[in-house]
């Protein structure tokens, strides 16, 4: 497999829960993604059985391509002539780590925006307007 295909899957699964990425690789239409799908299903279960990492917090932090050695076949052509034809191979590594569920995530998103919202107050406060629009409007 070409590193620049692989590296398609690799920047779609990268970030996403361990579930969520294993999903989009069922339904993804590429060749890879049932390698990948597989490799991701043995992650998880390696991560949970021998690092005691808890499975429903895994994610996939990083995901990255590295290229291999280029397998290089004789190209027979016409005329008594020759070439050579390479297949490239490449290697996908995954990071898995426990991070926030999506629940948490969600939850940490909301409490930020509720923290960022102020009231007016019964005076207005000294700072400057953030985006001020025209001068004139006319």
């Amino acid at each position: 497999m070409s590193h620049r295909k692989l590296n398609l899957l690799g920047r779609q699964i990268a970030g996403k829960p361990i579930d969520a990425a294993i999903l989009q690789m069922v339904f993804s239409e590429k060749r890879a993604s049932t390698r990948i799908k597989s490799m991701l299903c043995v992650a998880r279960d390696h991560a949970e059985a021998y690092k005691n990492l808890n499975r429903s917090k895994l994610i996939v932090a990083e995901a990255w391509v590295s290229k291999g050695e280029k397998l290089r076949r004789l190209d027979i052509k016409g005329r008594g002539r020759s070439g050579v034809k390479h297949h490239p191979k490449a290697k996908l590594t995954v990071v898995l780590k426990e991070g926030k569920t999506l629940q948490e995530k969600v939850l940490a998103q909301r409490a930020y925006k509720v923290n960022k919202i102020r009231s007016p107050g019964l005076m207005r406060e000294n700072k400057p307007i953030r985006n001020p629009g025209p001068m004139w409007a006319w």
